[in-house]
């Protein structure tokens, strides 16, 4: 093997890491003590004229410079300030600007109120997110920036942070599948059409952790291990920033569809609200129809925060919320005893029973974040600290088990007329930061570590290990797996007046250690007990050794493993011509278990006249592959076509250093490689409206995906020969795939200013996103010899049709003071499916318009409530064809990107002072 490549990568990264190094240490001690003594801090804060209230993320900047900063949560800020007469401007959205000039000495630290006056002038929302600057907008950025505002937030009715952002953001998808072992309780997400794991996740500017979950099932994300959003607490979240460009080359691996970053809230207000809501719909399918209240919702949250010294907060939230399970299958029509048993005949025992639940999985969740800061120096540096826990136990069904099964254990003391065994989980999710920033000879500085954590824990139970026979217990513990990272930064930005043009300048360093483990499952939940089918005209087969719906982890899955990486990166932005902005971002990085990478971004926009602007970037980027894609083992349950009827079969995934999976063919996996190029225009063309236009195009080669599953009967036997029993299919992962993603984002901002009649805001969004598969892999030799197919039809209808292709989100909404009311409506595109080798099973889904309405009426100077409805219509998904209904009990597909339990209604009552 030739490793000058790989040796060449490496001495590119020391270097750079180098330069970075040497650049930090050379700029700062260039700037002297002169910047020191000729600059003064400006101190104050925000607030609304007519309520006092704090205003949180307005825009306190120096115009003409890149000096700016945006107000916290409490309507506290902190600007550095030149010594002199300098003017400021302050901006919020809904609200009219002020413009001040402020003449301080070196080394003052004076402080300045601003109360402003509500207004349709100011649409622009400040942005932190891809950028390092301190005075940009949502216009003004050169890359597609949304802001979801704590009033957006608030207004969903919604309790679960993806399903708020989903309303939210069109180029956001939340689908919610169903009878998929783990990933029924931390149900993957994707932004513009890609995976879960190529958006990056960061809170309060800080890299998230993803979870330990892998999902290996028929879901929308299916081979990825995603961030759970859900396990942060919505009422935790000031506000959330979605960068939608590649910016790898800014925050590293993972950031190749764009950029989610949650703000915490940070303020002194207190809150109390509690909310309780059902699904109360129409079920389908039953004589003369029937009216079903089921998925019922409570909730209960809290908030708490205090100001204390300069410069200091504490910010403390709870929540907890319990989700009951929703169920939309239908009777199980099948036979489900042996021929000739009297038991068919008994309506009791035979086709009358709901033995199945397709729908949400129950859970109970309880969460508590904290966000704080205090003053640490005298030279006003700052200390801060965030981070949460959040435990949530969860139960979703597997498939049910008919009395006539070959892993039925049909004794009176177990499961004479079938089971539906279940899925119970416990997770358990950690975060904490840490950091000091504050300013140092002109440098902004920001040292900061993270650790993340997550653990999910699989207990099984109504199951059976047939091969233990009668001796079999009825509950198992099954395994765990579990995700650590632990990252550190070290962070410097400074801006350079160069005339009338500035140049801001970021650096920093980055130390990131990933560890992955799975914990082996007790004996029981695995081993082959060594007994044959007891009963029935297959007596003496092999049943399937472990516990039935979710195989306990072996100890040849068990095992932990870790990796390093280290990265440093440079970034630029000026404005060489007065309406001209200009970006450029470097980065490298190197991994200790596949190398190095280093990539680039160029971003820009030109401003043709006052509210007319265009914009653009192009960046390359990378996605290492993840702990769980290279070392993950397990075996499931799925329920799949065989000869065209649909049959539970264990499947096995092996890894790819495995040596069945090199026996199949299967190769070292290698990080994906992207190319993101966008295109834009930004317009405000009156004060009161704003619209943005991007189209990008996304190249993604070695695509990191999971392969189809390999069976037959030669796979059959060759499984068991290499000690898998009773397993039918195998798979693997693997960099079989290029892809080709285009899109369209287009978003507009309308309000309407009627005194005190109140304020009318509209909200559109539009996305258009689709992506191809441009290459495929051949297939390996071994696999090809046993008829089988690396990536095949199934798998690429996932990508290219399993989401939706075009979305439009609407929102209308009126405000006077405490009252409010807003209509929201989605359209969500069509999506799609394929048979895996058998035409007769595709099937397209048409798009379908959910509308949700919700009014809040103020009861008491301090107390209001909120009556709202989801899918107001009770629409649901285009049913499956009976091909794919397993015999008429599953109407729905869990592709369905706004799920399928119909109409749900709530009443939310909030306190707040």
């Amino acid at each position: 093997m030739n490793l000058l490549p790989r040796v060449s990568r490496i001495r590119t990264s020391a270097i750079l890491l180098r330069a970075s190094a040497l650049l930090v240490v050379g700029v700062v001690l260039s700037a002297g003590e002169l910047a020191a003594q000729t600059t003064a801090i400006l101190t104050g804060r925000i607030t609304d004229r007519q309520t006092g209230q704090p205003l949180s993320g307005a825009r306190i900047s120096v115009p003409g410079t890149g000096q700016g900063t945006v107000s916290r949560s409490d309507g506290t800020y902190r600007l550095s300030l030149p010594a002199g007469r300098t003017p400021v401007s302050v901006n919020s959205v809904g609200y009219s600007p002020r413009r001040d000039t402020v003449t301080v000495a070196a080394g003052e630290s004076p402080s300045r109120d601003y109360a402003l006056e509500r207004g349709i002038t100011e649409l622009n929302a400040a942005v932190i997110t891809g950028t390092r600057s301190h005075d940009r907008t949502v216009l003004k950025s050169p890359v597609p920036v949304d802001v979801l505002t704590p009033t957006e937030i608030r207004q969903t009715g919604l309790v679960e942070t993806s399903q708020i952002i989903q309303l939210l953001a069109p180029s956001f998808n939340f689908p919610r599948p169903t009878i998929a072992d783990g990933t029924d309780h931390i149900r993957p997400s994707t932004l513009r059409g890609l995976g879960p794991d190529q958006v990056l996740v960061l809170v309060n500017g800080k890299r998230r952790h993803t979870s330990a979950l892998v999902n290996v099932n028929g879901t929308i994300g299916r081979g990825s291990t995603g961030v759970d959003l859900n396990a942060i607490p919505a009422s935790a979240i000031e506000r959330i920033e979605i960068l939608r460009d590649g910016a790898a080359a800014q925050y590293g691996s993972d950031a190749i569809a764009g950029v989610i970053n949650i703000i915490l809230k940070s303020d002194e207000s207190t809150d109390l609200e509690y909310q309780v809501g059902s699904s109360y719909t129409n079920l389908k399918g039953l004589p003369g129809g029937k009216k079903l209240t089921d998925g019922d919702v409570s909730a209960v949250s809290g908030n708490t925060g205090k100001i204390f010294r300069e410069n200091g907060f504490l910010h403390v939230t709870g929540q907890y919320e319990n989700r009951g399970s929703t169920n939309r299958s239908r009777p199980d029509t099948r036979v489900q005893y042996f021929t000739g048993d009297a038991r068919n005949a008994d309506p009791l025992l035979n086709n009358q029973g709901l033995h199945f639940r397709q729908g949400d999985s129950r859970a109970n969740d309880v969460a508590f974040f904290a966000n704080s800061a205090i003053p640490a120096f005298s030279n006003g540096a700052q200390i801060y600290a965030f981070g949460g826990i959040s435990h949530r136990n969860g139960q979703g069904a597997g498939n049910w088990r008919l009395p006539s099964n070959n892993n039925t254990v049909r004794d009176s003391t177990f499961y004479p007329n079938g089971f539906l065994p279940m899925i119970n989980s416990t997770i358990g999710d950690y975060s904490g930061t840490a950091g000091v920033r504050g300013d140092v000879r002109g440098w902004a500085y920001d040292l900061s570590t993270v650790y993340g954590h997550n653990l999910f824990d699989f207990d099984i139970s109504q199951s059976v290990n047939p091969t233990m026979g009668l001796a079999s217990p009825k509950d198992f513990y099954a395994g765990s797996l579990k995700f650590g990272e632990w990252t550190s930064n070290f962070d410097l930005v400074r801006t350079f007046p160069i005339g009338a043009a500035p140049l801001n300048v970021g650096i920093g360093v980055e130390a990131r250690r990933d560890s992955y483990g799975v914990v082996e499952g007790e004996p029981d939940s695995y081993r082959d007990g060594g007994v044959k089918v007891l009963d029935g005209p297959n007596v003496g087969a092999q049943p399937t050794p472990g516990s039935q719906v979710f195989a306990g982890f072996r100890p040849t899955d068990a095992g932990n493993y870790s990796r390093t990486n280290y990265a440093g990166y440079i970034d630029f932005e000026a404005s060489p011509l007065e309406r001209l902005l200009i970006g450029l971002a470097g980065r490298t990085e190197h991994y200790s278990d596949f190398g190095s990478a280093t990539i680039g971004k160029v971003s820009g926009r030109f401003e043709l006249f006052p509210g007319y602007a265009i914009r653009g970037a192009f960046n390359s980027g990378f996605r290492a592959p993840s702990l769980g894609q290279n070392f993950f083992s397990s075996t499931a349950t799925n329920l799949l076509p065989i000869n065209g009827v649909l049959t539970l079969v264990e499947v096995r995934t092996f890894p790819v250093s495995s040596g069945v999976a090199k026996a199949l063919g299967a190769q070292p996996l290698k990080a994906e490689k992207s190319e993101n190029v966008s295109v834009g225009v930004a317009l405000q063309p009156l004060a009161n409206l704003s619209i943005t236009s991007d189209y990008y195009r996304i190249l993604i080669r070695d695509r990191i995906v999971f392969s189809g599953n390999f069976g037959g009967t030669a796979m059959t036997n060759f499984l068991a020969a290499q000690g898998f029993p009773g397993v039918g299919q195998a798979r693997f992962f693997t960099n079989a795939i290029n892809t080709r993603t285009n899109g369209l984002d287009v978003v507009t901002r309308y309000a309407l200013d009627f005194g005190a009649r109140g304020v009318t805001g509209f909200t559109g969004g539009y996305n258009r996103t689709e992506t191809v598969v441009t290459h495929v892999d051949s297939t390996p030799p071994a696999l090809s010899a046993q008829n089988a197919t690396l990536f095949d039809r199934l798998e690429r209808s996932r990508i290219e049709e399993g989401q939706p292709h075009k979305t439009v989100s609407l929102t209308l909404d009126h405000t006077i003071r405490r009252f409010n009311v807003t209509l929201h409506t989605t359209r969500f595109g069509k999506v799609g499916s394929r048979g895996a080798s058998i035409p007769a099973l595709d099937q397209t889904y048409k798009a379908r318009w959910i509308t949700d309405a919700n009014v809040t009426i103020p009861l008491l100077r301090h107390l209001g409530a909120t009556v709202g409805v989801n899918n107001i219509a009770d629409v649901y998904p285009a049913e499956n064809i009976p091909a794919n209904n397993n015999s008429g009990i599953f109407p729905y597909n869990g592709i369905s990107p706004f799920g399928f339990n119909g109409r749900f209604t709530y009443v939310r009552a909030r306190w707040e002072r």
